[in-house]
């Protein structure tokens, strides 16, 4: 949290002195009819800079992560489930350990025990340590899943969905992320030798996100979420990702308060194994406004303390140290 701004009530050492200076600036205490002082800006350190853009591109993209795996593996589980049978209730293996427990209405019988999410249909999930084919995602909790449209007859093939989640945990190597709100997901699917390539439009009006990463918890509010999430694809594993969008994000990370609104510019990009590799977003806080460019392994960071319009601080450094600071 920033530093307050001094004060002229009574208070010992540094706070005091800094109200004498305030008030011999304008001519002493007296009258004389002097100018009322200005009072500065506190200036933002690297590591609130630093901890405050890590967290904000990290919940954006998580958000949206744990939205696409609820979808992927929702679909995934669809095919699993035993052909012919009414679905209700019904409990199926994922494909990398753990169950997932299904009930389908909505549709017509052929529909619902085709091994596919028709329009109309709704699932009610719970997933229960359900982790994919790759091993490295895992979901606990539970899902209402009811889909908008959905259409494989043309390339790229179209889904759009609309989610309900509750206590929703995404298990990943780097970390955990729960998830409880709303979700509308629109996304297209196209297949070519095989490479698949995933591109989802994720809107979230409101949801609550708690993450635990880097020995560190968090707890955040997530509103008016508009986010482009696309993921490249080989034999199930993912290559590649890339992340766009805007939120507001309110919460507190490692005894810091946060309150602010991230946009990217452009899209941030992730490598196979999940390392940032590129992009460029700002963060605007109540008392600055924090750019940050990521590039050849290096993290340019500018900010703007009171957002008047002029850089007080550069600073430069490896993308670990970026990534270490969110949690």
């Amino acid at each position: 949290m920033s530093a307050p701004l001094p004060s002229c009530f009574p208070r010992p050492g540094l706070a005091a002195l800094a109200c004498g200076l305030l008030l011999s600036a304008c001519g002493g205490g007296g009258g004389g009819g002097g100018s009322m002082p200005v009072l500065a800006v506190p200036s933002l350190s690297q590591l609130d800079a630093t901890a405050t853009s890590a967290n904000a591109s990290a919940t954006g993209e998580d958000t949206a992560a744990a939205v696409d795996a609820v979808v992927d593996t929702t679909s995934s589980v669809a095919l699993a489930l035993p052909a012919g049978v009414p679905v209700s209730g019904v409990t199926v293996d994922c494909a990398g350990g753990g169950t997932a427990t299904l009930s389908i209405s909505g549709g017509t019988l052929s529909s619902e025990v085709n091994g596919q999410l028709d329009a109309g249909e709704h699932y009610s999930v719970v997933f229960a340590q359900c982790t994919d084919r790759a091993g490295s995602a895992r979901l606990d909790g539970s899902v209402e899943l009811d889909v908008l449209s959905a259409d494989r007859s043309t390339s790229p093939e179209t889904l759009a969905v609309h989610l309900v989640v509750s206590h929703l945990t995404l298990a990943q190597p780097s970390g955990t992320v729960t998830l409880d709100g709303t979700a509308t997901v629109s996304r297209s699917v196209t297949s070519d030798n095989g490479t698949t390539t995933t591109v989802s439009h994720v809107s979230v009006p409101s949801a609550t996100l708690a993450t635990a990463f880097n020995g560190r918890d968090a707890t955040f509010t997530v509103s008016d979420l508009d986010a482009t999430r696309t993921q490249t694809s080989v034999g199930g594993v993912t290559t590649a990702s890339q992340f766009g969008g805007h939120m507001t994000l309110a919460g507190s990370a490692d005894g810091r308060t946060l309150s602010l609104t991230f946009a990217t510019a452009g899209n941030v990009t992730h490598g196979a194994d999940g390392t940032l590799v590129s992009g460029a977003w700002t963060v605007v806080r109540p008392d600055a406004t924090i750019a940050t460019t990521v590039a050849n392994g290096l993290v340019v960071m500018t900010t703007d303390d009171g957002s008047d319009g002029t850089i007080d601080h550069t600073w430069t450094f490896t993308t670990a140290q970026l990534e270490a600071a969110a949690g």
